[in-house]
């Protein structure tokens, strides 16, 4: 288990005070990955990304997140990708890898089949991805769902974690939804993007 936490202005304008935002964030999910931590901030302050990293492959600092692509393209991945082994056999020759992880093998997979790479990974993930050259963002999560992607949108400044908590602060108010709460004692889960609060929508399984 990892945390990932991100912020995007989906404008691309300036967030003076990202690193203290990211900080808050990243200390909510402490717990998730306590071997190592790292934040990134593009250079136009507009995107931002931090990673709280429990240690699985490659235990050297090289496995670090948020990690960057010999193409630009920076990556937060939670999760495990069981096929990496079988798509870095398939990317050799492709991509120079520095590392024994799979968030690189997802990088690479990207940089070679663009969004439609994510058909090939085979795990339980939730993980995303900026482009630097275009400007954008693609997120995506497992087919079952097992791994959480949370989200919130405030003004035109997306704001994306692991956990529901990371985002809170963020929100307008503190709400719960009683459509979801009543989904949940129904169901034990909430249906669609609906979660227990009304500011905070999840990206559904498979969905990208």
């Amino acid at each position: 288990m990892c945390g990932i936490a991100g912020i995007v202005h989906l404008d691309n304008l300036p967030i003076p005070d990202m690193a203290r935002r990211l900080g808050v964030m990243s200390r909510l999910i402490v717990h998730r990955g306590p071997d190592d931590y790292g934040i990134w901030i593009s250079p136009e302050q507009a995107v931002g990304f931090a990673h709280r990293r429990l240690s699985i492959f490659d235990l050297s600092p090289a496995g670090r997140q948020p990690m960057l692509g010999e193409d630009g393209a920076v990556m937060l991945h939670n999760g495990e990708v069981y096929n990496f082994p079988e798509l870095k056999t398939e990317l050799a020759g492709r991509w120079r890898f520095k590392t024994q992880t799979d968030t690189e093998v997802m990088l690479a997979a990207h940089a070679t089949w663009g969004d439609e790479a994510v058909q090939k990974f085979r795990g339980m993930f939730a993980y995303a991805r900026w482009e630097p050259k275009s400007k954008r963002m693609m997120a995506a999560r497992d087919r079952m769902g097992v791994k959480p992607f949370y989200y919130t949108i405030r003004g035109r400044v997306l704001y994306f974690a692991s956990e529901m908590k990371a985002l809170l602060p963020f929100v307008p108010a503190i709400e719960s939804d009683p459509e979801a709460f009543a989904e949940y004692v129904t169901f034990q889960y909430t249906l669609g993007q609906q979660t227990m609060f009304r500011h905070v929508r999840q990206l559904l399984p498979g969905f990208r």
